[in-house]
């Protein structure tokens, strides 16, 4: 079995986690077999390194430098600023914006100071933009999640971090690392702040696309954002935190021949992709050796399984075309249709008697592991608006969060050209609405149009919502649409999510994987 880092020596570094249990292991030394670059999985992770101010551990960092150094392994410091396991010892309402840039400042030079020169690269800003990039990419600034660092800094702490960093250690290189970024929304925020920054003098010289997929994954989206990146001049791009998961409706308790192969065809599309942009890809790193151990074991993510013998996705990634030769792609499968009534049901208080006319449709397509929250559908529609009913079953309702999305709610994601392309584009929509009809509005071209009830049931809640858009003026005109049910539990957290069409959570990148409804003719 030739080892990843021969077979792709002349495209990329091969990478994957250090933990700490590695160095005199089987599992270290089959580490330094396949691969020649490390990430530590936690252990240089802010709060980790300074538990209390000024009290730096590097116990374990120290560590894993001397297993790299005597396996030959370069290293890769991960990560300096994070708005999770972050310092939370600091007293955010009484600490001012100086104090603050001077905690960064002692942290960033503290930990770049001690392993200068022995580490190539950093990921100095880790997951700075929130999950709901849509409209303005390019105010990136609109865009960064409501962190620590923001609230007591403000956007110029970003800058501030890589100007740092770049200060203590001049040859190594900065990178601002981030999850989703196949979102083509959060791949352009980051292109436009990568790209100010660096016109403006910052010296960040990467972006990580963390990687973490799953078999349902559009590689086309991974492809869009690469060939995104490809555009800024002088920055490098590394695969940082790469696993594939076996979706939630395909899961089972051992992986099956049969998903095996499906994985491998995941994990063989991205690296023909990865070796077509081989001239700005810098490094792969894949974020778990053996499924047992990885964070995501109960899905299969990694190429090998416990006993370190090699899955299909290892011989997918070893030789993608060979793989994709021997296992022929699958065609898509086709959506869903389902036809909308004509009508003009009231959204109030009670559910109007004029929903009986209209068909209905189970939301019951269960993407997480955990199956919680089900329900259905109904639609119908006018010549100005659309009508939706979701009907939710659920054990236990809950809405004690604050935020919404931390509540029990529904999302309607509508794409009324049904064009089915990798990303959003002006007209489409995605609207949250809370069991208490909070409710949060992907486009605000219609935000103050919109109007939702909610009701509680005796087995859940259930939700009303007149959607005003420009399409439903003429019969027999096809929209794009599905239905999401969001389940959280007791603290908060969501537990569970549920779709009528959608076998994946990548409706909120594209409206490729949408269902269809057809506007059935006036009667």
């Amino acid at each position: 079995m030739k080892p990843l880092k021969d077979i792709y020596n002349d495209y990329f570094l091969i990478g994957n986690i250090y933990t700490p249990n590695m160095p005199n292991s089987k599992i270290g030394s089959f580490l330094s077999e396949q691969f020649n670059v490390i990430t530590a999985e936690n252990i240089m992770k802010p709060l980790l390194i300074q538990p209390q101010k000024d009290e730096f551990i590097f116990s374990q960092s120290d560590e894993m430098m001397k297993f790299a150094k005597e396996n030959d392994l370069e290293v890769i410091g991960h990560t300096l600023c994070w708005h999770n396991q972050s310092l939370n010892w600091i007293d955010e309402e009484n600490t001012t914006k100086e104090q603050a840039l001077e905690i960064l400042r002692t942290h960033i030079e503290t930990m770049m100071g001690r392993y200068k020169g022995k580490i190539i690269a950093w990921d100095v800003l880790n997951e700075a933009f929130s999950d709901g990039c849509e409209l303005d990419t390019h105010e990136w600034r609109l865009h960064l999640r409501d962190s620590k660092w923001l609230r007591m800094i403000g956007p110029d702490y970003v800058r501030y971090v890589f100007e740092i960093a770049h200060r203590i250690d001049p040859d190594a290189k900065l990178y601002y690392n981030d999850y989703n970024l196949n979102y083509s929304a959060k791949a352009e925020a980051t292109y436009y702040m990568v790209k100010e920054l660096r016109e403006s003098g910052v010296p960040l010289h990467g972006i990580g696309m963390q990687g973490h997929y799953h078999t349902n994954t559009p590689i086309e989206s991974v492809e869009n954002s690469l060939n995104l990146f490809s555009k800024l001049e002088g920055i490098e791009v590394s695969i940082t935190e790469l696993d594939v998961t076996i979706t939630g409706s395909e899961k089972t308790s051992v992986l099956s021949d049969e998903h095996g192969i499906i994985q491998g065809q995941v994990y063989a599309q991205l690296f023909q992709v990865y070796k077509k942009y081989h001239a700005i890809i810098k490094r792969i790193t894949f974020w778990g050796i053996e499924d047992s151990t990885s964070w995501r074991s109960d899905r299969f993510p990694t190429l090998f399984n416990k006993d370190l013998t090699p899955k299909p996705a290892f011989f997918a990634v070893a030789n993608p075309e060979k793989f994709l030769e021997e296992y022929k792609l699958k065609n898509k499968r086709e959506p869903k249709m389902v036809e909308a009534t004509y009508g003009t049901p009231v959204i109030g208080k009670k559910i109007d008697s004029l929903w009986n006319q209209s068909e209905k449709i189970s939301i019951n397509q269960q993407i997480t592991a955990w199956e919680g929250a089900t329900g259905e559908a109904q639609i119908m529609w006018n010549e100005a608006f659309l009508f939706i009913l979701i009907d939710v079953k659920v054990s236990e309702v809950n809405n004690s969060a604050v935020e919404i999305y931390n509540k029990d709610s529904i999302e309607i994601i509508l794409n009324q050209e049904n064009n089915r392309e990798l990303s959003y584009k002006t007209s489409d929509c995605k609207i949250i609405i809370s069991c208490d009809n909070d409710r949060v509005v992907g486009n605000a071209l219609i935000a103050n149009e919109i109007q939702s009830e909610t009701l509680i049931t005796k087995d859940g809640y259930c939700v009303q919502a007149k959607i005003p858009f420009d399409k439903y003026n003429q019969n027999n005109v096809m929209i794009g649409l599905d239905f999401q049910i969001n389940d959280v539990d007791r603290q908060g957290a969501r537990q569970s999510i549920a779709k009528w069409n959608g076998f994946t959570d990548a409706s909120v990148i594209s409206a490729e994987d949408w269902g269809i409804v057809k506007l059935k003719n006036k009667t």
